[in-house]
């Protein structure tokens, strides 16, 4: 991973709003968008989800760092990491009959229950009372099934990505690495690459006084294409789980 690349002819910007060009051409993309970014802003990440929506192929690489949404705003995040659920039929099945199960044992229970107290006002005799036992002993048999119908697991959860992306561990987050993701890259179409100081948010594309190149130099765009093809599929440095992320993003009711 790494690459040097000499002689590439491109355009330079220095300065406040150095990201007007580059959100013109991300939005006027035909078929692609990959981007390398540490920084995210929700808007930005909003006109990610825009893009696939409109079936284009978007890739994105970026840090633990990603911002998102607070309060009662929908986060980003949940639509990047779409939860999947399968159900256990069999679980279904013999759920379903410890329910009928119980239904039973209730009739049971309680007609029993009734006829012990017939016979206890006709009789007038407290040994009679002696028939709860079996009684009570049904009653903690219908609890045991409804523990198990609560505890029995008929749904498991599997997480996938509204478009492939990646987000690499920062080394405030673990031990594993020393090396941070830092690059800012842009590819549009395979044919024109930025490549700058700029994050992916709304303060690098407007208002910080930023530094970037723009160029559809063939030779160039095939490396930093390669690059980020490198980073997407082929790096060694952590990265978050999706499958761990998700189950702690959303709630996984077992039943």
């Amino acid at each position: 991973m790494g690459m040097f690349y000499n002689g590439a002819n491109c355009d330079i910007y220095i300065g406040k709003g150095a990201g007007k060009k580059l959100l013109n051409d991300i939005r006027n993309a035909k078929k692609s968008i990959k981007i390398v970014s540490p920084f995210l802003s929700p808007f930005l990440i909003t006109e990610l989800i825009n893009f696939r929506n409109r079936n284009l192929e978007v890739q994105l690489i970026t840090t633990d760092n990603i911002e998102d949404f607070y309060g009662n705003y929908e986060k980003n995040i949940h639509k990047l990491i779409i939860q999947n659920r399968k159900t256990d039929k069999e679980a279904v099945e013999k759920r379903e009959k410890w329910k009928d199960l119980i239904k039973i044992l209730t009739y049971i229970g309680f007609g029993l229950l009734t006829t012990l107290i017939g016979i206890t006002y006709y009789l007038k005799d407290i040994k009679v009372l002696f028939g709860l036992i079996p009684i009570i002993i049904l009653f903690l048999i219908i609890k045991l099934y409804k523990k198990k119908i609560e505890n029995k697991q008929i749904y498991s959860y599997w997480y996938s990505q509204l478009f492939p992306f990646k987000v690499y561990m920062s080394p405030d987050t673990t031990e594993e690495s020393d090396t941070r993701i830092h690059s800012k890259i842009y590819l549009i179409d395979d044919q024109i690459a930025y490549l700058g100081s700029l994050n992916f948010t709304s303060s690098g594309t407007k208002h910080n006084y930023e530094t970037r190149i723009r160029t559809n130099d063939l030779n160039a765009v095939k490396e930093i294409k390669e690059e980020i093809n490198q980073l997407m599929n082929h790096s060694h440095l952590p990265e978050r789980n999706i499958q761990l992320w998700g189950s702690q993003l959303y709630p996984e009711p077992i039943n």
